[in-house]
């Protein structure tokens, strides 16, 4: 059984999350700004839209703003009403200070706290949609207020490395309260006082306050029709118009977008949006793929939409791992199941089974799947999105077309000094090679490896002598059949995959040893066009831009 709770979130954990300030913001929006902001003649309404594409600096902005004045909070209804109380030298000056997280980051929390920022956003733009649907006037305000309701989760994130489980539970289908439930514990009073110190305004505030949410016997009859169409359901009517309603629904629909766009929990939402709107579903989908598309470009970037697991003939959904808390944690958690304390109650979930899959004993290599990878890998790096998916497909590789039950990549920090594993297929959630750690500081067989492409077949005959110089406890974690190469994106290596046979299987062959390596050359050929096509396109953005005003 998993556990996923931070056991127990203590009230100092909220204050430390709730207390957070500086919250970094997109790297792009920085060199964005800086270039209108090069513009003489710039105004606050010209900068909104490009503040808008980055909720970590709108809510930077709201929080400088309610600093410096507590009572015009009332007063702020999107960007360009913040930024005309604050003046432009202290956007100039955040856009000096505030830390930034880069794209291409391969450290897991900025990830998660990236991912966040750009769902929030496409939430913000689906209410503006909704809003203008009903009728609001309101649309600056529903995309601002709706984009800040997910703050406190960008809080826990950047606070709590656990806090990432609350990506996995929404993975496995769980809607954003039950996995909140399952992450962070049942006592909601402690999000609206996150709310509340975070300084959102009043429409996100009430997202956080269960009153303005329909119960379960309301989300029944909403799922089944439109409440307009049925008798005795005024008290669901007035949840419908009130509006926290069109920060949560949004919020949900961007997250599910997000982790699988064809999945039955996003047409459960999908039908509930259009029987609140009071529009059939025909009407809201082709809206809502142009909506993804065009906050896609945006955003350059299809990870905060889920575009890109569209293209795929099969429904997929965005692979979030299990993240397993630190040994004395685990026992913490052990100890709290048999004994709540304190009267919080522990919340196990029910998970993929611990000891995985039943491991045939015979390999299959599928030379059909594996062809139309390396061809996509060649010809169409750009497919991928972004290299995180590459990695992926690579990874599927190695496990759907030469045959191998489990794989997994290790990735360098940024000072070189450790290999740690950071993406991983067919592996159960308590895997020991899960937890692989490299210090490269020593000399040892993956610091000759990642010298200069090359790799390795270990067997029971020779890991003894490959592996003489790694720790013991290092060596435990690797399987007694393991296959590894390094991979690089142009450059030097960047990580190493490794491909793993199960006890008991038949000794890795020549053959798949060949197909292996063939995959990871490719596959480094693939990253290095990749990331040029990458660069170019951003540079071809910011040449696209306008330039500095002439008088």
């Amino acid at each position: 059984m998993t556990h996923l709770l931070i056991t127990p979130p203590a009230a100092a954990l909220w204050q430390e999350a709730g207390a957070l300030r500086d919250f970094p913001i997109l790297e792009e929006t920085r060199a964005l700004i800086r270039q209108k902001l090069q513009s003489k003649r710039v105004s606050f309404d010209d900068l909104a839209p490009s503040v808008e594409r980055d909720p970590a600096l709108c809510l930077n902005l709201l929080q400088q703003a309610a600093d410096q004045n507590p009572d015009c909070l009332s007063q702020i209804s999107g960007a360009a009403s913040c930024l005309s109380l604050l003046g432009m030298q202290e956007l100039v000056r955040l856009m000096k200070h505030l830390p930034v997280v880069e794209p291409d980051t391969t450290d897991p929390q900025q990830l998660y706290y990236r991912r966040a920022l750009q769902t929030a956003h496409f939430a913000g733009n689906l209410a503006a949609w909704w809003t203008t649907i009903k009728g609001n006037p309101s649309v600056s305000y529903a995309r601002w207020s709706t984009m800040l309701a997910s703050s406190p989760l960008w809080a826990w994130l950047l606070t709590e490395r656990l806090s990432g489980n609350w990506f996995y539970r929404m993975s496995q289908g769980d809607d954003i309260a039950t996995a909140a439930r399952t992450v962070f514990g049942k006592d909601t009073n402690q999000w609206q006082l996150m709310a509340r110190r975070l300084k959102l305004p009043a429409m996100a505030e009430e997202v956080f306050t269960t009153g303005h949410w329909p119960d379960a016997g309301q989300w029944r009859t909403l799922r089944r029709a439109d409440p307009r169409d049925l008798d005795n359901q005024r008290a669901l009517l007035h949840l419908c118009q009130q509006p926290a309603m069109i920060a949560l629904m949004a919020n949900e629909m961007a997250w599910h977008l997000h982790m699988s766009p064809d999945s039955p929990r996003f047409q459960r939402w999908l039908n509930l949006v259009a029987h609140w709107l009071g529009k059939p579903v025909y009407v809201l989908m082709p809206a809502l793929r142009e909506l993804q598309v065009a906050t896609s470009h945006q955003q350059h970037s299809s990870h905060g939409t889920g575009l890109h697991l569209l293209l795929s003939p099969q429904p997929v959904q965005e692979p979030y791992d299990w993240i397993a808390p630190p040994q004395s944690q685990q026992q913490a958690q052990a100890k709290a199941a048999q004994k709540p304390a304190g009267g919080v109650d522990f919340v196990p979930m029910p998970s993929r089974p611990i000891s995985g899959p039943q491991i045939p004993e015979e390999r299959h290599t599928d030379d059909t799947y594996m062809k139309k990878l390396l061809k996509q890998l060649q010809q169409q790096p750009d497919s991928f999105g972004d290299w995180h998916y590459l990695m992926r497909g690579m990874l599927k590789g190695v496990t759907e077309g030469i045959g191998l039950p489990s794989a997994a990549i290790a990735l360098l920090n940024k000072e070189k000094t450790a290999l740690k594993v950071f993406y991983t297929e067919g592996l159960p959630e308590q895997a020991p090679i899960r937890h692989l750690l490299i210090d490269l500081r020593s000399p040892n067989v993956f610091t000759k490896l990642l010298e200069k492409p090359a790799s390795l077949l270990l067997t029971a005959d020779n890991r003894d002598k490959f592996l003489a110089k790694l720790p013991e406890a290092a060596t435990r974690l690797i399987p007694e059949q393991t296959m590894m190469m390094s991979i690089d994106a142009g450059a030097a290596p960047i990580g190493m995959v490794m491909g793993f046979a199960a006890e008991g299987q038949p000794v890795l062959s020549n053959a798949e040893y060949l197909s292996f390596k063939n995959l990871c050359q490719i596959t480094s050929q693939s990253l290095a066009t990749l990331r040029a096509n990458t660069e170019a396109r951003r540079k071809s953005a910011a040449g696209s831009k306008p330039g500095t005003s002439r008088a």
